[in-house]
């Protein structure tokens, strides 16, 4: 997942460094404005999923905690009377 995401930070910079290139020789394919709105977008879109990630994390992390690996199967720690 972080050689996609880097992967995709790479084009995105190649591809406003290729558009501001091309404003040199006042060639204009799509404007400053539209960048940065797409840019804002992508930051609050990624801010988004960090805070889902955050909150899975948080509710479901402990999924595993009565695994017992010799049978393979889930024990719930409360139902146990000894």
């Amino acid at each position: 997942m972080k050689k996609v995401i880097g992967a995709l930070i790479v084009l995105h910079s190649i591809s406003f460094i290729g558009v501001l290139i091309l404003r040199v020789w006042d060639i204009y394919l799509i404007s400053v404005d539209k960048i940065i709105n797409r840019g804002y977008t992508i930051g609050l879109l990624s801010a988004l999923i960090v805070i889902l990630i955050i909150a899975y994390g948080a509710f479901f992390s402990s999924n595993g905690k009565g695994y017992n690996n010799k049978i393979g199967t889930m024990h719930i720690q409360s139902c146990k009377k000894k």
